[in-house]
């Protein structure tokens, strides 16, 4: 089948002037009469012996190579010309014209000349690629897959043809075929920095695709490929590029010390690149080093002012205060927002920012009127995402419905797995599954809202001694998404996320401690030699039911929180929906509090509760509930959680560093006369279902 790229994606047709500058030198090196001559002497005496004989064609390889290098293309075909029929039978003659005719803007004449060469000796790799580029820049998709495929044959290390197959399969879509191409290729040559840099980027892309279509453990498995691709780059030919991208990996792999590293070594290698400085500050903030990543976010907004999602890090972690560098730096930003055509992440980031830098300072109204304007731009973003992967436009996206946007983002899908939650899990199917499930005490699930205290609350358990911090895993969603996936009756590709939760009920006992062993295996990473990990996760609260399964003995804290605290804090943090929605956040509540109030009914596992007001009013006293609900002797160190070490990648970074601090207590008031109407309903509904709770107990 013909496939059509976009004009605007085809390789424009430039040579790379180094490239022209190496094959001189590869020609001058066969013409040369001692391996100590010059590269200009070369030149000079080539020209010399051509004046006496015009068929010496090694000269005239020299000469015409010499002149398309000083950008003098007419000069270059004059002397092939001069040739004549000998030009004919010339690979080399033949290749240079095509340079020259490439240069010349003259497309036809440029493939006839590769054509040629390639007839007369098919070993030559770089006319076999330009063939390729060629046929793609007429839309000739199959023909210039087929010159790729000659050129890879060919291949003289180089790897140009490999690159440029994958490249053109990547840009119809086709990355499967892409990621082939590489990874066949890398059989030859495991350690080539150009293949593993260009398989990393694509490992990295269908990463992306696969988790928006919640293919959790083939992402991770992408992820881990990629990684290895960039390290192998790093260690053969580091960039500061390559050692950025390496340390979002490692981000993302939940690998924050290594990522650090990397960061500083892509500021190593590139002390002006602004996005390195920036990815290194924002890991300084998670380690808790506040004041050094305060510098190194201001030098990379010197370096690049423009840079939106700096300003939003930036204006997070500090502190701001009134006065004339606050009023200074407010301004910038406005002006920066005003600009025409302001591309929407970057308005997103810039008006967070704004209402950062207001909210420090007092301006709560004019802080609201930005945090808004940001959440109702990611809405917008939102939508016009979900309409895009709505309609395939290629074969890789095509399927038999929408790309799913999951559990958290869509509150339809929502209200459903409540409802299939509360009618399955039941006091009878507990007592039909005792005597299953793994033994291990290992895990502690802290759950709860977003915003609702989880991070402060891991901070304060992983002080302990016995106890490491994992922060926020996503392991156990994945786990329910594939066990669905599998025992769907439909063969649907969404079944993990549209079946209801009674499909998790068909397990037998050795699905149960398979899928129960392997979570363990992924606490592993961060165990180091501690009795408990922490997982942090708070929307593991709605599979408190499959955690109860697998690990009927696991710990669990629910962290609870005034809502309209947590609403507010959810809109002003820069997350996705539904949380950047405060009318989907209400019936997410909603559901949230439905769902918690069936597990402490029915769930065999005793959950701990603990109320953000009283951690803060009275840390030790909750502190030492909670370690007793571990099982755990109290320690000291969990007082002293703001000197906690570990790496903490949420937006609460910044909290946790500091000591208990109750300002974040009723901070929804200062935007109260914004959310009075929301205020009102959602008290309402929590009164009214006290009130049914209170009747059913008498």
């Amino acid at each position: 089948m013909h496939l059509s790229a976009p004009r605007s994606l085809v390789l424009s047709i430039e040579i790379d002037c180094s490239a022209l500058t190496d094959l001189l030198e590869s020609i001058c090196r066969r013409a040369g009469r001692s391996v100590r001559q010059s590269r200009e002497s070369i030149i000079r005496q080539s020209r010399q012996r051509l004046s006496r004989d015009t068929f010496d064609m090694q000269s005239l390889h020299v000469v015409a190579a010499s002149s398309l290098v000083h950008k003098q293309p007419e000069k270059a075909l004059d002397l092939l010309a001069k040739a004549g029929d000998r030009l004919a039978r010339d690979p080399m003659g033949n290749r240079l014209a095509g340079y020259a005719w490439l240069v010349h803007k003259d497309i036809g004449r440029a493939k006839q000349s590769f054509d040629q060469a390639v007839r007369l000796d098919p070993n030559q790799p770089d006319c076999w690629k330009w063939l390729g580029h060629l046929a793609e820049h007429d839309d000739r998709y199959e023909q210039a897959a087929e010159y790729y495929q000659r050129g890879i044959l060919f291949d003289d290390g180089g790897h140009e043809s490999a690159i440029a197959l994958s490249r053109l399969h990547a840009r119809h879509r086709q990355l499967k075929d892409a990621i082939h191409t590489l990874r066949v290729c890398l059989i030859r040559d495991r350690r080539s920095a150009k293949l593993n840099f260009a398989l990393a980027r694509l490992l990295d892309r269908r990463s992306i695709m696969l988790g928006r279509k919640r293919m959790h453990l083939a992402q991770h498995r992408l992820r881990r490929e990629a990684l290895e691709c960039y390290r192998i780059v790093n260690a053969v030919a580091p960039t500061a590029q390559s050692w950025l991208m390496q340390g979002r990996l490692e981000q993302q792999l939940f690998e924050h010390t290594a990522a650090r590293t990397s960061f500083q070594k892509a500021v190593d290698f590139d002390p002006a690149s602004a996005k390195a400085l920036s990815h290194l500050a924002s890991a300084n903030v998670d380690f808790g080093e506040i004041e050094t990543a305060l510098g190194q976010f201001e030098q990379s907004i010197r370096l690049d002012p423009q840079r939106g999602e700096a300003h939003f890090r930036y204006a997070r972690a500090k502190r701001f205060k009134s006065g004339a560098d606050t009023r200074n730096y407010l301004a910038q930003l406005e002006q920066q927002l005003s600009a025409d055509d302001q591309p929407r992440q970057k308005a997103i980031y810039l008006n967070f920012a704004i209402a950062k830098v207001h909210d420090d300072i007092g301006n709560h109204d004019r802080a609201w009127e930005h945090y808004d304007r940001a959440n109702r731009l990611k809405v917008s973003r939102a939508e016009s995402a979900a309409q895009r992967r709505q309609t395939p436009t290629t074969t890789e996206r095509t399927s038999s419905a929408p790309t799913p946007s999951g559990p958290v983002e869509d509150g339809p899908w929502f209200e459903a797995f409540t409802r299939h939650s509360l009618q399955s899990y039941s006091p009878e199917y507990f007592q039909s599954i005792q005597g299953t499930g793994h033994l291990s005490r290992t895990p502690i699930f802290i759950v709860g809202m977003p915003r609702s205290g989880t991070t402060l609350t891991e901070q304060i358990l992983s002080s302990h001694p016995a106890i490491a911090g994992a922060g926020e895993l996503n392991y156990i969603n994945q786990i329910r998404q594939e066990i669905s996936r599998l025992r769907s009756p439909v063969p649907d590709r969404q079944a993990g996320w549209s079946r209801p939760p009674e499909l998790l009920q068909a397990m037998n006992a050795g699905d149960v401690m398979h899928y129960a062993d392997r979570y363990l295996d992924q606490l592993e990473r961060f165990r180091s030699g501690a009795q408990h990990v922490t997982d942090k996760m708070p929307t593991n609260f709605m599979h408190l039911g499959l955690i109860a399964t697998l690990f009927p003995g696991a710990t669990v804290i629910h962290c609870r929180r005034n809502p309209m605290d947590v609403f507010v804090s959810c809109y002003c943090q820069n997350l996705n929906a539904p949380f950047c929605d405060l009318d989907q956040l209400v019936v997410y509540h909603r559901n949230y509090r439905r769902m918690m109030a069936h597990w402490e009914r029915v769930l065999p596992i005793k959950i701990h509760t603990s109320d953000y007001e009283s951690l803060v009013a009275q840390p030790e006293t909750q502190a030492r509930q909670m370690i007793r609900h571990c099982g755990l002797p109290w320690d000291d160190a969990c007082l002293q959680f703001h000197s906690n070490d570990r790496a903490v990648h949420t937006p609460s970074k910044w909290q946790v560093r500091q000591p208990m601090y109750r300002s974040s207590v009723e901070k929804w008031r200062r935007f109260e006369k914004h959310l009075a109407p929301i205020a009102e309903q959602v008290f309402a509904e929590i009164d009214s279902e006290t009130a049914t709770t209170m009747q059913g107990a008498t």
